[in-house]
This record gives C-alpha cells, structure tokens and sequence, in this order.
C-alpha cells in the first residue's frame, strides 16, 4: 500500500473518530447506549456517501474537518430533501416507525368500517356520532392518569399491552361478524374498548419517540409519525372500502389484529438503555397526577397550543364522524367511493406532516397553529356545499392539510417545551383536550346533522374553529 493512501485512511479514521464519539471530546469514557448511539446501528449510506466524499477530499486537501461536519449520531448531517426524514437514521425509531406504519393501515381499515358499520345498522346520523363519542370518551376520562403513568413506569411495556389488548379486541369483533351481524351496541362496546386502549396507548407513545430519535431530531420524528398516520389514512381507508364492497367488514377487523403484530414485533426489537426500565420512585397521588397543568400556569406557549388543539377537537376533528353520512346521503357514494375520500382526505394531512418535517424547528411557532386552523376552515365549509365527488375529495384534501399543520406544529411545541420529568403529564393533558373536544364535537355534530344534514353541521364546525382561533390570537397577543 502507498505510504500517501495510508496517511489519508489514517487522517480520515482520526478525525471520523475524534468527531463521533462526544464522551471522547468531553474527556468522558462512558459508554451510552440510546438514539445517538447504539450497537445496533447501522449505517445508511444513502444518507452519507456524498457528505463521506466530501470530507475525503477535504482530508486530502489538508483542510480540517468541523464539527458540523457530522451530527450526534456519527454521521454527516441531512441536508436537502434528505432533511425531512432525517430522525430515520436512529434504528430505534427507524423499527418503531415501520411497525407502527402496518399497525395504522390497519387501525383506519378498522376506523373506515366501523363508521360504516355503524350507519349501516342504524341509518342515524345521531348513533353514527354516538359511536365516535364512546371511542373518545375513555381519553377524557383516563388521559390525565394515562399521562402520570407514562412518567412513572417504561413507556414501552404501556405500549406493548396496549398493543395486545387492541390486537385481541379486534379479532373478537371479526370473529363475531364472521358467525353473524352485530348490533349498534355490540359495535359501541367495542368502540369504548378501542378507546381505552387509545387513552393509555397516546402519551406513552408520544413521549416514547424523544427517546428513540433523541431531543435533536424531536420535531422531525413527531412530524413523521403524523405523516405516517396520515399515510395510513390515504392506505387504510382505500383498502377497507374495497374489503367492504367485497367481501364484508369482518375482514377489516380481522386485517386491523393482524397488523399489531408487526409493532409487537418492533417493540421487541427496539433496544433501550437500562435507565428507561426503571421504576421513577414518585408517589402516584394528586400533586403528581396534576402536575402538568401547574405547568401550563408558566408556559404560555403551550397552553395557547392546547387551547388550539381544544377548538380544532371540538369542530374540526369531529368532522370525520359525519363523512360517512355525507358520502351517502350527499355525494351519494358506495362503499368503495366513501373509502377513496377518505384516503384524499389522508393524503393532503400526509402532504402537510412531510412539509413540517421538512421545515423542522423553524415551523415550530405558534402562528403556524392559526395558519392551519384558516386554511381547514375554508375549505371545510366550502365542503359542505358540493355535490360533486371529485369537487368534494379536491376541497378536503386542503382540508386534511389545514388540520394536520395545526396537530402537528401543535405537537412539536408540547413536546420540544416540555421539561422531562413533565412531558408525560403534559402529552396526557394533549390527550385529554383531545379525548374531550372528540365526543363533545361528534355528539353536538351527530345532533346538528340530524335536523339540518351532514353538509351544514360541518360547515357549522368550520366556522366555530375559524372564530375560536381568532379568539385564541387576540386574547394571547403580547404574552409570552
């Protein structure tokens, strides 16, 4: 070998060594094993190659290499498109993130035929809302609880038994359907089953996610995960109007419990450090249990993106209980058309969480909140008056966008604001105003449409999210 080659294999080894291993730059020997480093990492050079190019020739040269130069993970940092899924590159999110991708394909299949399961069995707009409500409810009830738990015991065995009771539940129901009908209430048993499971499931697993993708890469992950979800929802919902236009719901339900077993089998991939296993030693009563609205007290810009998340649960989100009914009795869509607007629906949320990922922190303000908010005010309402199938899917994508900017910008700033040892507590308050604007505004919803049709009570939930906002903006100017 050229004494030249092995000069720079050794000046480049040196300097991929002195700038990967922060215990070495800050005069520790320690060994961590988390999201910025892990034994099982693996690199992907597709993400790397052309930076590693570049600090080739930069050796050479004799120019030094920066810091910049590579992030806590040991690799160059993302730039360009790569940026909006640059929390991939952590293994642990990167498992995580695959799994619980099937596992929501499934959840909306399931979401897309109980709703219309459910109007189907009852043709009433009003018991079309009251399943949506016994679906929330559990989150109103069990969040803040759900929440305290998340801070006390490892967030990832909440995760895992919640997966499993999900997983058991849907089977129960496929397989009642496969022997028969089921009644509307059998359908609002399980409805409160599912919703349960949500109110645990929700801040364990939003808080797990700075763990698996470390507090840098925080705002990216979270808006991955609603693009996810909202990728899920263009998959899920396509997919459950074909299984119902062909071969019945109970093969819906039975697809949803097989999908939970790609994010069981994440789950047991995953590897964390010890110190996510320990048992915090707190006493479990009120004073902890509380303690994240004495937080909101002190930071404003999370209460503001609370209050936000409030107004949109209560008029904006409820506005997927009446779709159904909508595209019936408006649109006049069978099973596999109500199926494809949902799925439009879902795509413009996913265009939304993709944009935010790719922005990152920069996007994190709370003006972004009430951007979001107009943008799915106008054209909900407008919404409400076609008739037109391609009209309707093309005004609720922009609907879907609206929607999710303000989730997940929402989201970030909880999240990024939250001190550690509150960020449990503080998500379980995320869900609680979410669990409660759910099952208030599909109830209100559910009545509405029964006197004045589908059509009308979302455009009436259009215009209570516009003016809510713009009392949030007003009432929270000059404060910080």
């Amino acid at each position: 070998m050229d004494w030249r080659h092995s000069r720079l294999v050794f000046i480049v080894h040196l300097h991929s060594a002195e700038y990967s291993c922060p215990s070495k730059r800050n005069g520790r020997n320690r060994r961590e094993v988390g999201p910025a480093q892990d034994d099982s990492f693996e690199t992907d050079t597709s993400f790397s190659n052309g930076d590693q190019e570049g600090q080739l020739s930069r050796a050479v040269s004799g120019e030094r290499l920066q810091p910049t130069d590579v992030d806590e993970t040991g690799l160059p940092p993302s730039r360009g498109w790569r940026k909006a899924f640059s929390a991939l590159r952590n293994p642990n999110y990167r498992r995580f993130y695959s799994g619980q991708m099937v596992s929501l394909i499934g959840t909306w299949t399931r979401s897309a035929a109980l709703g219309w399961l459910a109007f189907q069995d009852s043709h009433s707009e009003f018991l079309l809302g009251t399943v949506f409500v016994l679906n929330s409810l559990p989150i109103f009830l069990f969040a803040i609880y759900a929440g305290s738990l998340a801070d006390r015991v490892p967030k990832i065995r909440i995760f895992t038994l919640t997966s499993w009771l999900a997983l058991l539940s849907s089977l129960t129901l496929a397989t009642l359907l496969f022997h028969g009908t089921v009644s509307i209430g059998c359908l609002m048993v399980f409805a409160f089953l599912w919703g349960t499971m949500m109110a645990f499931e929700m801040p364990a697993r939003q808080t797990l996610m700075v763990e698996l993708a470390g507090k840098k890469e925080l705002v990216n992950a979270i808006a991955l995960n609603s693009a996810m979800v909202n990728a899920a929802r263009v998959a899920g919902p396509a997919i459950g109007g074909l299984l119902l236009a062909t071969v019945g719901a109970a093969w819906c339900f039975l697809l949803d419990a097989l999908s939970y077993l790609a994010v069981l089998y994440a789950i047991h991939r995953i590897q964390l450090p010890p110190a996510h296993y320990a048992r915090k030693q707190v006493a479990a009563d009120w004073s902890h249990i509380l303690g994240g609205f004495r937080h909101l007290r002190v930071n404003f810009a999370i209460a503001r993106a609370v209050a936000m998340l409030f107004i949109m649960g209560l008029g904006g989100w409820a506005y997927r209980s009446q779709l159904a009914a909508f595209a019936i009795t408006q649109l006049k869509l069978d099973a596999q058309g109500y199926g494809w607007l949902l799925a439009l629906n879902g795509l413009g949320a996913c265009a939304a969480a993709l944009f935010v990922a790719a922005k990152g922190p920069r996007i994190v303000r709370v003006e972004a909140l009430f951007t979001g908010a107009g943008i799915y005010a106008a054209f909900i309402i407008l919404f409400g008056f076609m008739h037109s199938p391609v009209g309707a899917a093309f005004l609720l994508f922009f609907a879907g966008c609206g929607i999710t900017l303000c989730f997940s910008v929402g989201n970030s700033i909880v999240q990024t604001q939250s001190p550690d040892h509150l960020r449990g507590r503080l998500m379980g308050i995320w869900a609680l105003v979410f669990g409660a604007g759910m099952p208030i505004g599909s109830f209100w919803m559910g009545l509405v449409a029964q006197r004045v049709g589908s059509g009308h009570a979302l455009q009436i939930g259009g215009i209570f999210c516009a003016a809510g906002a713009l009392a949030v903006y007003f009432l929270g100017r000059g404060k910080s």
